[in-house]
Parts: structure tokens; C-alpha cells; sequence
């Protein structure tokens, strides 16, 4: 990124690296040639996931999800330096869904890119284990775990305002930094206050309302044609 004088930013097209190969949050990773690794890591995940649901992530010790999982110490070591290295594991997985989906929605709109296509994805995401998604990023959600989701999510806003950036490099009156922790942020913001609100709202509305707060932003700053809701 470089500055072009002071009439605003230019965006470079460099993209951040999105080399994760799986799915979903705490899903199996692409498998690698040995199963019984698979499973170890998927029996560590799904051990991590019960134990958030059951006593909070800040609360769990590594001896805690050896014990659910039924796996050596040792061989815990093995794949994870620490409890968090389980949960960055499965945030990974969930960082290349969302890129999935914001390809895929850009597909549907014929190469239009929309830098947040990944957002609704994500609220049904949530929606599908809404528990888990309370304990993940409600008011009992941790430190480290509310961090790991704003550095996906910045990654993701970034990723997707560069590939909407003016492709002849055009300045934009806001800085791309200042506007991608903007957009997450807010993003953050919408998303632990939808998921806990009563009564429920649906992924439609939630994703709704983050729209309708973020997007007259991109659109002034020419990341965006047009409202999408």
C-alpha cells in the first residue's frame, strides 16, 4: 500500500495468503496420508468444542482436552504446542469456508465482486451451533478467542477490499488499514450483539443489519456499486 500525496490511499493488489484447506469450525483438515493423524486432531478438536460448550475456553487446561479426547499428553505435543494452537487449527478451517463462500459469491454475480460476499455465510455458520457460536464469541468468550476471530476476519475484509479496489489503482479517501478495522470491528460488534439478543434473529437479519450499517461506507469509498440489502 502507498500513499498517493494527500488526496488518499491507493491500494496494492497483493493479496494475504489464504493456504488453509478445510471446510468448517473444528472440521477435519484436507487429510494428509496418515488417518491416525486425522483422527488425532479431529478428536482433539471435538474435545476443545465440548469442553467450551461445557466450562468456557479461558477455563480449559491442556490436560483438560488430552483427557476428553483420550490421547497420550505426548502425543497431544505431537500437533499442538498448546490449547490454542487446537483452536487456531479449527479457525483455520473456518477462514477457508468463508473464503469458499465469498468466491462463490462472486460467481453467482458474474465476477461482480461484493468484498464482503463471506458475511451472510458466516451468520448461518453461527446459526447451524448456536451455542457453541455464544460460548465462541458471546459475552463469556474469551480473550484469545475474540482475537483469533478479528484476525480471521480482518484477513477476510482485507482479502476482499483489495479485490474490489479500483484495478487502475485510484485513491480512496479513507485508508485501506483504517477501513478494514472499521469493517471488522463492526462486523464483531453486529455479530456478539446478534448472537445474543432476544428474541432470536435470523441469519438473514443479522447479516441484514451489518449490511446496512457497513455498506454505505464502501460504497463511499468506492469498494462497492451499490447497497447489497
Amino acid at each position: 500500500m502507498s500513499v498517493n500525496g494527500h488526496s488518499g490511499v491507493v491500494c496494492s493488489k497483493t493479496l494475504p495468503d489464504d493456504s488453509s484447506n478445510s471446510r468448517s469450525f473444528m472440521s477435519a483438515t484436507k487429510a494428509p496420508p496418515d488417518r491416525r493423524i486425522v483422527r488425532t486432531r479431529e478428536a482433539l478438536r471435538s474435545a476443545l468444542v465440548e469442553l467450551i460448550l461445557e466450562k468456557g475456553y479461558d477455563a480449559i487446561a491442556v490436560n483438560d482436552i488430552v483427557t476428553r479426547a483420550h490421547v497420550a499428553r505426548s502425543t497431544f505435543y505431537a500437533h499442538h504446542g498448546s490449547k490454542e494452537s487446537v483452536l487456531l487449527d479449527g479457525i483455520g478451517n473456518l477462514r477457508e469456508f468463508l473464503a469458499q463462500a465469498q468466491r462463490a459469491a462472486r460467481e453467482a454475480a458474474n465476477g461482480l465482486v461484493d468484498p464482503l460476499g463471506f458475511t451472510l455465510a458466516f451468520f448461518e455458520h453461527a446459526d447451524d451451533s448456536r451455542d457453541l457460536s455464544r460460548a465462541l464469541l458471546g459475552s463469556g468468550g474469551g480473550v484469545v478467542m475474540i482475537n483469533a476471530f478479528r484476525q480471521m476476519f480482518d484477513r477476510l475484509v482485507r482479502r476482499g477490499l483489495i479485490e474490489a479496489s479500483d484495478p487502475k489503482g485510484k485513491a480512496t479517501p479513507i485508508p485501506l488499514d483504517a477501513l478494514v478495522r472499521f469493517t471488522t470491528e463492526a462486523l464483531m460488534g453486529v455479530l456478539m450483539w446478534w448472537i445474543e439478543v432476544k428474541p432470536r434473529l435470523s441469519p438473514l437479519d443479522g447479516n441484514r443489519i451489518f449490511r446496512q450499517l457497513i455498506d454505505p461506507t464502501l460504497v463511499a469509498n468506492g469498494f462497492l456499486t451499490k447497497t447489497k440489502v
